[in-house]
């Protein structure tokens, strides 16, 4: 009489023949294969298509005179421009003046700004909002603001001639006084350093005096100090955040106890102290533009006329009239086909390869499996005190060195950046974890491999099955700290929907991960230096992923998209930061969970499978020499 257990074989043979029916060419579980891949990927990009908000486009214009302005084009550094600067700029002080108002939208894919400089005098400055309005307004804004960048970059060579002159006059031996009151602003300029310049100015005999120069070249001079002066003020705003959180002082609104705290904090607290002094500085630096900026628009009228037929103009944008197309039946469509062919691309696998035969032989398995990651597990803290909780205090402790390394020793100025460490820290620790045992997991299990016959391709799966586990353990640790700084930061939890990803994310891991383990764990038994080697790759790999830094602060280059494409795990860490943290933004900020762009999960998953099939690929051609070789 045969026991339960020797049953599970024959009757998973009898199910499996069940769905040996043949139709139209494919069996039954080639049906179900192809249905199952095709809703799995509506159900994936469904979410995405439908939750696109409705947008409308505002295209206002910037125009500037190439005679005057040409300069702009030319290269101040490798690969940057002084009109690239100047495009960051505007942007810098749209953000930085939305935050004043409290508005927290701007930067979204819905409420942004696009800049295109398609012809030489000119830049379509597009606003991107849910309603007409408001495209029209951020539209009309930042050609206003780029304006006065453009302006600003003529202004700033206007400034150094001007300040090089009253250095030269300052340093002459009789020390010659300031001629007027202009002159003594200049001098107290140099004196506090409030209008640093990537090219410092030199003493310049030839006189520059303000009374010499046209309106076109005022106009200018005035913009380069607004610039400087929106500068200074963000650095300041930036220098409060850090000081309230070093003090704890947010929720006091008063300036006078205010201060009084934060004097209180500088005293016992030296970090604190050092960003107060330079705070202090960076006020009186700007009490200096400022009162500059005020004495040329009394004497010369320098006001700020955008519209005005000049050297630089802005051409208003109109409302616009109909929202953007979103085309949610093509590309619901679109995700369709993508299941489709992913089906079909598994039944040629099937058929090719044999695989629904090698599944149902691990199926049969199951309790070695099993049994298999439980032994790793009880290995793993066999002997310790804590045991499990281990799973918990390794990452943790992992997480509290970077953010003591990047918010004390060199800040990174991320907001909420113990969140932003630790929902990286996590995906990347099971992919090493999986990755440094599947490449050991044939080697180290040579005596079973050996003694008694089972489907190899069972150890690397065990050891992706026990880092997996260890994964899913230390996630309520991460939603800890997640709503213990939530909570002690912005007062209130921010948790997000998007956070029902988090399945998706860790089955596209598993699939790569599986794969990894099955090439590595395949070309360690032949060649057993790749066993050390592995190691000095992951601590490469480690940092060639965006876990202790954004990517995003490399730009959107040609670089940060070839890294996006051969390193899947950076997309695979930007999606876990994206629906349980946000895009990385200033401390001061509360950083949006949001859902992943669809064709960045489309493609990480064809990667993931694509690693998937090689690995297994590569394994069914060597595994029959593992007892040979081991």
């Amino acid at each position: 009489m045969t026991s339960p257990t020797e049953q599970v074989p024959v009757l998973f043979q009898r199910i499996l023949a069940q769905f040996n029916i043949t139709l139209f060419g494919l069996r039954l579980y080639h049906w179900l294969w192809l249905m199952l891949c095709i809703s799995g990927a509506l159900l994936v990009a469904t979410p995405r298509i439908l939750a696109q908000p409705v947008i409308y486009y505002a295209a206002a214009a910037t125009r500037f005179d190439l005679e005057r302005y040409g300069a702009i084009y030319e290269p101040v550094a490798p690969n940057l421009t002084a009109l690239a600067i100047a495009l960051g700029d505007t942007n810098e002080a749209l953000r930085q003046e939305a935050l004043a108002r409290g508005e927290v939208r701007y930067g979204r894919p819905d409420f942004r700004v696009d800049f295109f400089a398609e012809t030489p005098g000119s830049v379509i400055v597009r606003g991107v909002a849910p309603t007409p309005a408001e495209a029209q307004q951020l539209a009309n804004a930042a050609a206003e603001e780029l304006v006065r960048q453009i302006r600003a970059a003529g202004g700033r060579e206007i400034l150094r001639n001007m300040l090089g002159w009253e250095l030269w006059q300052a340093m002459q031996a009789d020390g010659m006084p300031a001629p007027d009151p202009f002159a003594v602003l200049l001098r107290e300029i140099l004196r506090t350093q409030a209008f640093p310049m990537s090219r410092q100015a030199e003493p310049f005999a030839e006189v520059r005096r303000l009374a010499d120069l046209p309106a076109e070249e005022l106009n200018d001079l005035t913009r380069a100090l607004e610039a400087r002066y929106d500068l200074w003020r963000f650095a300041i705003n930036t220098r409060n955040a850090t000081l309230d959180a070093l003090c704890g002082t947010a929720g006091l609104t008063l300036t006078a106890p205010r201060e009084a705290a934060l004097e209180a904090c500088a005293i016992v607290n030296p970090q604190a102290a050092a960003q107060r002094d330079e705070r202090d500085r960076e006020i009186a630096r700007l009490h200096t533009i400022e009162n500059t900026i005020r004495y040329l628009a009394s004497n010369y009228a320098t006001h700020f006329t955008p519209d005005q037929p000049s050297a630089v103009q802005r051409l208003s944008a109109s409302i616009p009239t109909a929202p953007e197309p979103r085309y949610v039946p093509q590309l619901i469509a679109l995700a369709t086909a993508f299941g489709f062919a992913l089906g079909i691309g598994g039944i040629a696998l099937d058929r090719s390869a044999d695989v629904t035969r090698k599944i149902g032989e691990i199926w049969a398995y199951r309790e070695l499996i099993r049994n298999l990651i439980l032994r790793d597990l009880r290995t793993r803290y066999k002997g310790s005190a804590l045991g499990y909780l281990w799973t918990q205090l390794a990452p943790l402790g992992m997480m509290l060195v970077y953010v003591t390394v990047f918010s004390f020793l060199l800040p990174s100025g991320i907001a909420m950046f113990p969140v932003f460490i630790i929902v990286a820290l996590l995906p990347w620790n099971f992919t090493a974890e999986a990755i440094m045992g599947g490449t050991r997991s044939i080697i180290d299990n040579a005596a079973l491999i050996k003694k008694v016959y089972f489907p190899r391709e069972v150890l690397p799966i065990v050891t992706v099955g026990s880092s997996l586990v260890n994964f899913i353990l230390s996630l309520p640790m991460m939603f800890l700290v997640i709503a213990f700084v939530q909570l002690t930061t912005i007062g209130r939890l921010n948790l997000s929907w998007t956070v029902a990803y988090l399945p998706v994310l860790m089955i596209i891991q598993m699939v790569m991960l599986s794969g990894f383990a099955l090439l590595l764990g395949a070309g360690a038994v032949f060649f057993r230096d790749l066993v050390h080697l592995i190691g000095i790759i992951m601590n490469i790999w480690f940092f060639m992923t965006p876990i202790i830094y954004p990517l995003g602060v490399f730009g959107d280059g040609l670089a940060v998209r070839v890294v996006r494409w051969l390193n899947p795990m950076a997309s695979l860490i930007e999606f876990y930061r994206e629906i349980l943290y946000g895009s990385a933004v200033p401390v001061g900020m509360i950083p949006t969970p949001a859902v992943p762009a669809l064709s960045s999960v489309l493609r990480v998953s064809v990667t993931a499978g694509l690693i998937l099939v090689v690995g297994y690929w590569v394994f069914q051609r060597v595994a029959r020499r593992f007892g040979e070789e081991i």
